[in-house]
């Protein structure tokens, strides 16, 4: 697992990233390309398609489009392809043939033990591999660590705070333009508490929504579902996968029988086996049950590069401030634990 520290200022800190991890970023955007190549959309046609997101964002968030700056030079890589990867899904909904995927599951449980937060990246098979863990202490923020395709910005893991986040995508009818989705989900993983993560993860303006899974050092577990212009807190759930559980969300959404599926066998995992240790979580991050669509999700082969697959899988102990990261699906790589002397120091 690749893993780069930095610290400074946002751009500073996408430069460091850029440099250290210019490879797989290369990589990425080589996939990136093809996609956008096989659909007729050209790298020159992006400035225009994604124009609204990028005036949205430099609106709300300058200093994370300072990021991608950096992360740009750093990488000696195209801005405009870099920030196509960073609302991605935006751009999705956009390409003639293409299909949404549903992606990633998450949850959140509290004991005796402490408070464990475990995450599966569903996302393209053709990015597998160029993923890599950043560990960052802001200037002017809370330091944190996330795992991340490397061509994104960071948007689950844990922050000094003890407060950590799984993302999950949502799609629902009034998505639009607005801010992008990464950016939001960017900047509630350095939120001081909950509340201060739900109050940053529905900023007003954003293009759509997505499903958090948030919890805090303490035992507090959130469920916020979000969509472009409403939002809802989740109760009586520990997990989320790809489709609103809200009800009136739930009206103006589009969700799946793959996510239905998901969701209900990780709820059925979370009622036999109670988990509260991160070993405990790691087990049901590598869950094949649940057709059609598993918790350790495996890409179909008859897709090739745009199949979705598990990227990476985390699972976070909160009040220790650790982190395990495994590099692709859990049942077959080895979760390593990363060290955070920077979130531990920060917490003393």
């Amino acid at each position: 697992m690749r893993i780069v520290r930095t610290e400074g200022g946002p751009r500073e800190r996408g430069r460091d990233v850029g440099a250290s991890l210019s490879e797989p970023i290369a990589r990425s955007l080589d996939f990136y390309r093809a996609f956008l190549d096989r659909r007729g959309v050209s790298t020159d046609e992006l400035s225009r398609r994604l124009a609204p997101f990028h005036r949205a964002a430099e609106t709300a968030f300058p200093e994370l489009l300072a990021e991608i700056d950096g992360l740009a030079e750093g990488a000696d890589a195209p801005w405009w392809e870099l920030f196509a990867a960073n609302c991605w899904e935006e751009l999705e909904r956009m390409l003639e043939g293409a299909t949404v995927p549903d992606r990633c599951t998450a949850f959140a449980v509290a004991g005796p033990g402490g408070t464990v937060l475990g995450h599966n990246e569903q996302w393209y098979a053709g990015d597998a591999g160029n993923v890599a863990v950043t560990v960052q202490r802001p200037d002017a923020d809370i330091p944190f660590a996330s795992p991340t395709v490397v061509t994104c910005l960071p948007a689950v893991g844990m922050n000094a705070r003890g407060v950590a986040q799984g993302v999950m995508s949502l799609s629902a009818r009034d998505d639009g333009e607005g801010i992008p989705r990464v950016p939001v989900s960017r900047r509630s993983l350095t939120a001081v508490d909950l509340n201060d993560a739900v109050r940053r993860a529905t900023v007003a303006g954003r293009s759509g929504g997505y499903a958090y899974v948030m919890a805090s050092a303490g035992g507090a577990v959130r469920i916020l579902e979000t969509a472009a212009r409403a939002d809802a807190i989740v109760t009586g759930r520990r997990g989320h996968t790809n489709h609103y559980l809200d009800r009136d969300l739930g009206a103006r959404g589009e969700g799946s029988e793959r996510s239905t599926a998901r969701l209900a066998r990780l709820e059925e995992l979370l009622a036999e086996r109670e988990p509260s240790t991160p070993d405990d979580a790691m087990g049901i991050l590598r869950d094949h049950h649940g057709e059609p669509q598993a918790i350790c999700m495996h890409a179909d082969p008859a897709e090739e590069d745009e199949a979705t697959a598990v990227l990476f899988s985390m699972v976070c102990h909160l009040e220790s401030r650790r982190m395990w990261v495994a590099s692709g699906n859990p049942c077959e790589a080895p979760y390593e634990e990363i060290d955070l002397p920077e979130l531990r120091e920060a917490a003393a």
